[in-house]
């Protein structure tokens, strides 16, 4: 396929988009951090949001050092045990739909050398990070699905969770 030395070529057209958008949101979750008043100290921020690349279906996050990933089970676990607030007012617990959502798929020898994106998320508001699951239970919460308008979280956290990137 041959380009036109005027025009871009389409994939490094829509990285430069893409990164410009990573950018932006990365000094938002920085702003915020910086400057809401909150009902606990947060240090960390992240951006929640259908992820669309290349045929992915599932949420991908950005997180404060501006970078984009998909939101795996893993990240998701520890994200549930972190006291959260959902656009610094509200808190939030961030959690697998259900447990076996919770499961990190596969075993070493698996044919993927990376976790799958998630593709259903659990939104319980007003709750605290220390919940059980038997507490979670008892609460109504709001299954999330990705979608190509939505839904975006921005989520302020007390501390980075374990095993996210800076």
């Amino acid at each position: 396929m041959f380009f036109d030395m005027v025009q871009p070529e389409p994939s490094k057209e829509r990285r430069r988009t893409q990164d410009g958008m990573v950018t932006t949101v990365r000094d938002h979750l920085r702003t915020l951090v910086s400057t809401v008043p909150t009902a606990f100290p947060c240090r960390y921020a992240c951006f929640i949001h259908p992820r669309r690349r290349v045929g992915e279906h599932g949420f991908g996050v950005i997180t404060l050092a501006g970078e984009s990933l998909p939101l795996t089970v893993t990240l998701l676990e520890s994200l549930r045990r972190m006291p959260t607030l959902l656009e610094g007012t509200d808190p939030v617990v961030v959690g697998a739909a259900d447990e076996e959502d919770a499961l990190v798929p596969g075993t070493p020898r698996a044919d993927w050398q990376e976790p799958l994106p998630v593709t259903r998320i659990m939104l319980w508001h007003g709750v605290d990070a220390g919940s059980g699951t038997s507490a979670l239970r008892q609460r109504t919460g709001v299954m999330l699905t990705p979608k190509a308008t939505g839904p975006q979280l921005i989520l302020l956290c007390a501390e980075r969770p374990i095993g996210w990137p800076a």
